[in-house]
């Protein structure tokens, strides 16, 4: 076998790095160079074999031979991914069936261009269309400065040979850069011909509030159609320049399809102001739709994060027009953002800036993450008061200012989205998507827990799975099939966006609901490979599993135990505030954060329980409580707390870890100070849902701690507006014994 190792050496003029024309004429030969080692060490995967294969191919000029190998490598999807089947390479597919015909030095590269992607664009369905559109969307510039990047590195050795890595990279590179240079610019024009040509396309639709004020909007709907459609609306706050390609898919679909930016957004000349006019703007953008010719009187939204937050707004106040929406990732306004659980997030201000600077969304503004981690680690390290982090920053905003002053419940956060009896007024058909390790998870199922216990029969369905806040937006990405270092079940790696509009089609024009949601709960059992379905949360579950905090240490770890121990024997815990040494950048608060599986667990300031081994597999499903007992020295904490399953292998599985303001955990609407020196209960129960199958021989581990860390808000426990805290605050250490015997957690479980 020839030695394939990246010191393998290949013949390469060094001459060739001079110019394209010399580049053009030695890359055939290195090619085929590198197909003789590449078919003698080929990786085992078939795709990535062929996937390379035809690259190698192309270049050599053997256009063939690439079409069939790209056909062997699409053939692997015919199962599981019928679209990526129908458009996988794309440009190279249509790039090799043009030089293929290309047959006298005077033939026209664009008129054959033109000819045969237009014919095969259109033979596609929808779907496989969009999904070929996606390859034309990348970034030219910055694939063509990949090369000449290379290119002056390779120039750097000055022999007339390359190494066997080194011409893979060269190969694949270079195709990149002679494909996509000579197809971007006239794809996209070509598309513009073909879309106008189907579509209607209003890209500067203004519609009129009550009061006044204008909202942008990208409206698209198919040409030819006789009679009104129903229309699917996205109510958004990330602008950008043309909106036309997801208005698009949309219509695509079969529907009207609307893209409204949010006030003040894009082409409306008021000021951005998030979140706060949403739900009457929202409910005058349904109306005008409504009373629109292509209209038939029926709309459904949807979108994910801000998007799934302004479709809890619209339904404040429910239009008639309004059938159904698909809330994902949903954004609880006031409960997980700008906090959670009364602890405000730190990028919050970022986030801002990324939504407010300008007309559109700015990421140049906000891209800078060096800078932006400077002023925050900055604030964290000096022990600044959050309320002057813009001013640290060194620009006043009056948004950041408004939200801190809000840090309950209250009217400013209630009066944007449904409140208790509002729930009972939402009669239509409502569709949450949401994931385990989604950072907005608690704010989608806040809504849903709201709606079901102000509504006693609302036809809400619920589909979550080990998904992050990405991922379970299906769009325009599906969720990945590895997340943070866990490869997700195969039942999991579904098409989120797909179910989005079988929706549609079941509420909006009588078909049939999606296969998936067999039942109004639709969840998947991590670890078990299968979704499960049941008319309730309440009957998720046939048992539950409590354990106790152990008192008994044995080197840094407790344990957990399923009585209470004998003795109440209180652990001492004490956790100084000022202290900024200490901290682990790569710590994890919130489930989405950090590796999933992971060979190690960091607890430093953390209490560390574990149980004895399972004695039987169980499925975790839902959120698990927390009682427990404490004497703090302060009137306030943010206590964190991190629950993992110790897989029998040893490695740790990231289940549901929280963060939590004590004095709002009774009541998020009013604070409730502890009582320094007075054994307080710390009830927790919206902790992060999940669903694992827990296997015999695990054990439980749980950490407990208290959140000091430069991604949220420091509580330092004096009582005071924790906004306006210092680390000056923080001079006399926080302090608690827990009480373990009345202290305990209860997991959900099915057995």
């Amino acid at each position: 076998m020839v030695n394939c190792s990246f010191s393998q050496q290949l013949s390469f003029p060094h001459g060739a790095y001079a110019d394209n024309d010399k580049m053009n004429k030695a890359m055939p030969e290195l090619a085929l160079r590198v197909i003789d080692l590449y078919k003698n060490n080929p990786p085992t995967d078939k795709i990535s074999y062929y996937a390379n294969l035809f690259r190698y191919e192309m270049i050599s000029n053997q256009f063939t031979n690439a079409l069939r190998s790209i056909d062997s490598a699409s053939f692997q999807f015919r199962i599981s991914d019928p679209v990526t089947a129908k458009t996988y390479a794309f440009p190279f597919r249509i790039y090799s069936l043009v030089m293929q015909k290309i047959s006298r030095p005077d033939s026209s590269f664009e008129l054959l261009f033109d000819s045969i992607f237009s014919n095969e664009y259109k033979n596609l369905s929808f779907k496989a269309a969009d999904a070929a559109e996606n390859y034309f969307k990348a970034d030219l510039q910055s694939r063509q400065q990949r090369y000449l990047d290379l290119i002056k590195k390779l120039k750097q050795n000055d022999k007339d040979s390359i190494s066997y890595i080194d011409a893979q990279n060269l190969c694949f590179s270079y195709l990149n850069y002679i494909v996509y240079t000579a197809e971007i610019q006239r794809v996209n024009q070509l598309l513009e011909i073909i879309i106008n040509a189907k579509y209607i396309i209003e890209d500067s639709a203004m519609i009129t509030m009550r009061d006044g004020s204008q909202i942008s909007a990208t409206i698209v709907y198919a040409r030819g159609i006789t009679t009104p459609q129903p229309a699917v609306l996205k109510f958004g706050i990330y602008s950008s320049e043309s909106m036309v390609p997801e208005a698009k898919f949309i219509a695509a679909h079969g529907y009207a399809s609307i893209i409204a930016d949010t006030r003040g957004k894009r082409l409306s000349r008021q000021d951005v102001e998030p979140f706060e006019h949403d739900a009457r703007d929202a409910y005058d953008i349904i109306d005008w739709i409504s009373k629109q010719s292509w209209c038939n009187g029926k709309i459904g939204m949807y979108g994910g994060s801000y998007l799934g937050f302004t479709q809890w707004a619209a339904v404040k106040n429910v239009h008639p027009a309004l059938k159904t929406i698909v809330p994902q990732v949903a954004v609880g306004i006031g409960i997980d953002f700008p906090g959670l659980y009364g602890i405000y997030w730190v990028d919050m201000l970022r986030w801002l800036h990324l939504v407010t600077n300008n007309k559109l969304t700015d990421w140049s503004g906000t891209g800078n993450k060096a800078n932006w981690d400077s002023v925050r680690n900055s604030w964290y390290r000096n022990g600044t008061a959050l309320q002057s982090l813009d001013s640290m920053e060194g620009r006043y905003n009056s948004i950041f200012q408004r939200f801190i002053q809000h840090p309950s419940y209250d009217e400013f956060w209630s009066s944007m989205v449904p409140h208790k009896q509002e729930y009972a007024n939402i009669n239509i058909p409502v569709l949450t998507i949401t994931g385990y390790y989604d950072d907005d998870q608690r704010g989608a199922m806040y809504y849903f827990n709201q709606h079901h216990l102000y509504n006693k029969n609302p036809n809400h369905y619920l589909l979550i799975g080990p998904y992050d806040h990405y991922g379970a937006q299906g769009y325009p990405l599906d969720p990945p099939a590895v997340l943070h270092g866990y490869k997700i079940d195969s039942t999991a790696q579904i098409k989120i966006i797909d179910i989005v509009f079988e929706w549609f089609d079941f509420i909006l024009k009588g078909g049939t609901k999606p296969a998936l949601l067999k039942d109004k709960i639709n969840f998947e059992v991590m670890g078990a490979n299968k979704w499960r379905h049941t008319p309730s949360l309440q009957i998720m579950n046939n048992d539950t599993i409590t354990f106790y905090l152990g008192n008994q240490q044995t080197g840094n770890r407790y344990k957990l135990l399923t009585k209470p121990a004998i003795n109440n024997k209180r652990i001492k815990q004490k956790i100084d505030l000022a202290d900024r040494t200490n901290f682990e950048g790569n710590e994890i608060v919130i489930n989405g954060d950090g590796a999933i599986i992971d060979t190690l667990l960091m607890p430093g300031n953390y209490l560390c329980f574990v149980s004895d081994p399972l004695s039987q597999a169980y499925e975790f499903n839902g959120s698990f409580i927390a009682s427990l007992n404490a004497i703090i020295n302060k009137k306030d904490m943010d206590i964190s707390i991190k629950l993992y399953e110790q897989m029998p292998d040893g490695r740790y599985f990231q289940l549901s870890n929280n963060i939590a303001r004590c004095s709002y955990i009774k009541d998020f609407s009013k604070r409730q100070l502890l009582t320094p020196g007075k054994v307080e209960n710390i009830f927790l129960r919206n902790t992060f849902f999940t669903s694992r199958y827990l296997q015999k021989g695990s054990r439980m581990v749980l950490l407990i701690g208290i959140n000091n860390n430069p991604y949220w808000q420091i509580n330092y426990g004096t009582g005071k507006d924790v906004s306006k805290e210092t680390i000056q605050d923080a001079a006399v250490p926080l302090q608690m014994q827990w009480f373990t015997n009345k202290s305990y957690i209860k997991l959900p479980v099915w057995k």
